[in-house]
């Protein structure tokens, strides 16, 4: 709104100056204006190696024919803070405007608009100021004011709102000029109880006490060898701190972790990204890379040969130490004399098999299994019985492959090929929700259920697989009643329903009664490559 009402021409054979680590709406916004306002936008990039965009290189991009520079004044994406001296000082010796984006600070971090002097200012609520979204603010320097003319402009914009001459419209005299029609005020009233809230505090000691738990942060990540993506150095950040994981399924996992307790962090491909609020309290940071220690060290030991993994002994009745020989060979005596039992846990299937159903609007459906017969013991085949089958490839299973998801789309060993078999046979802890399954067929396994059941049975050890028992096999024979579905829900645009556990969940205690061992036989399928 701000650009488009600067006089005709102001910025046309211009350029307009960002840095690359800007928020990414403001560069949407600026991309779609330039062919409109005949500007070239011009976007300083990240120096290879570094973080953010360094103060020095946005001077060394910002020349003469800058019409407007857009500096963001501490980032999203490192929480760096930019040296905003030398660059307003290099701003005008361009005789460029000068807009600066606070939104990554305002409320925790005091900016004055005035030193040094800017054109306009823009932020929102949110973050430390502890408002609600919808609520953005916008400072413009009083004499750049006068000049522009919004295009947006409606009643509120005139200083006299009742002034309904339609020949008779005038700019009110300041920023009000900027309020165009009937305001929405919903967002303005929900964000009045938190900016009051701030308006009351010491500001110096939120500053502080921010600070305090980014230090602490600082540490702790260090602690654990994580690479810091943000400044070390208090006058250079914000009150962010971003840290890179591993990889982004680690970022995911711990941060999954954190939300199960509690903690809310955000993650962005594998960057964790921590902001301490004003109720934040030293102990609750100390609490969050506890758990995030756990969850790393535990995930190093999840896959089954790899990793620092704890070696097992077995022994024998008498206590003495087998070897793995011994061990498998054991294993296949009892499974000859029947004191291993081999459970199916496998369903038939064929045509009448249910099917997952999607929205029409969301996503293709699979087809139905078709059984089409070649030969059986006839002159299309004398000697044996066989069919082709047409089927989704996932028709019928419950365990999938990575790559299914978008979740696990960058996996490289997310395929068929490229799996580690050694994951295919783990111990399985089968957690038992027939009975609640049974009396209500939305019932969601919860994590105090999980950690209530682990009470009672044992840990879930790294590596160990996790099974939800429902018995919905026994709805295997009515698709409708196996499926589940929600009309209503169904019927809301690009909403997908949440599948039902399938016909082949596995069911395999750790250990049944009667001195004997339970083992699951089972079809599973994967996605190739």
């Amino acid at each position: 709104m701000l650009m488009r009402s600067l006089p005709d021409g102001s910025l046309k054979g211009k350029r307009v100056l960002v840095a690359a680590d800007c928020f990414p709406s403001i560069h949407f916004l600026l991309a779609g204006l330039a062919p409109k306002m005949g500007f070239t936008l011009d976007t300083v990039p990240i120096r290879k190696g570094k973080a953010w965009v360094e103060t020095k290189d946005f001077i060394a991009n910002w020349g003469r024919d800058v019409g407007l520079a857009l500096i963001t004044w501490v980032t999203s994406t490192a929480s760096a803070r930019c040296d905003l001296n030398p660059l307003v000082a290099h701003g005008r010796e361009m005789n460029s405007m000068i807009g600066v984006d606070i939104t990554q600070a305002a409320g925790l971090i005091p900016f004055d608009a005035m030193s040094p002097k800017v054109d306009f200012v823009v932020s929102t609520s949110l973050k430390w100021m502890c408002g609600t979204p919808g609520a953005g603010m916008l400072y413009i320097d009083k004499a750049l004011v006068l000049e522009l003319e919004p295009e947006e402009r409606g009643w509120f914009s005139q200083n006299n709102p009742f002034s309904w001459g339609f020949n008779k419209f005038e700019y009110a005299p300041d920023i009000r000029r900027f309020d165009s029609g009937t305001p929405g005020y919903v967002a303005a009233i929900a964000s009045l109880p938190a900016l009051r809230w701030h308006v009351a505090q010491d500001h110096n000691e939120l500053t502080a006490h921010n600070q305090c738990l980014v230090d602490r942060i600082i540490k702790r990540a260090d602690g654990l060898d994580l690479p810091l993506l943000s400044p070390r150095e208090a006058g250079k950040c914000g009150g962010s701190v971003m840290l890179r994981m591993p990889d982004k399924p680690e970022a995911a996992a711990v941060v999954g972790a954190l939300g199960v307790e509690g903690y809310s962090v955000d993650f962005r491909g594998p960057i964790m990204r921590l902001s301490p609020g004003n109720v934040t309290q030293e102990d609750s940071i100390d609490a969050v890379f506890d758990i995030a220690g756990e969850v790393l060290k535990r995930r190093k030991r999840r896959f089954a040969a790899k990793g620092p993994q704890v070696p097992v002994t077995p022994s024998d009745k008498e206590g003495k130490p087998m070897s793995s020989d011994q061990v498998l060979g054991s294993l296949g005596e009892m499974l000859m004399t029947g004191q291993i039992k081999i459970v199916d846990c496998t369903a038939v299937l064929g045509p009448d098999t249910p099917i997952l159903r999607l929205p029409k609007d969301f996503a293709k459906n699979t087809p139905k299994v078709e059984i089409h017969p070649i030969s059986e013991y006839a002159a299309d085949g004398p000697f044996f019985a066989w069919n082709w089958l047409k089927l989704g490839e996932h028709s019928g299973t419950h365990f999938d492959a990575s790559h299914h998801w978008i979740s696990g789309k960058d996996f490289p060993d997310g395929y068929t090929d490229t799996l580690d078999v050694q994951r295919l046979v783990a111990p399985v802890n089968v957690i038992n929700c027939s009975k609640e399954a049974a009396k209500d067929a939305d019932f969601l396994l919860t994590a105090e259920q999980v950690k209530a059941w682990e009470a009672e049975h044992g840990d879930i050890n790294p590596g160990e697989w996790v099974v939800m028992r429902t018995d919905w096999d026994k709805r295997a024979h009515d698709e409708e009643l196996f499926l589940n579905e929600d009309p209503a829900r169904m019927k809301m645009a690009r909403t997908a329903p949440v599948p039902p556990p399938n016909v082949s969940t596995t069911y395999c205690p750790k250990a049944s009664s009667a001195g004997e061992t339970s083992v699951s036989a089972q079809t599973r399928e994967w996605p190739v490559k």
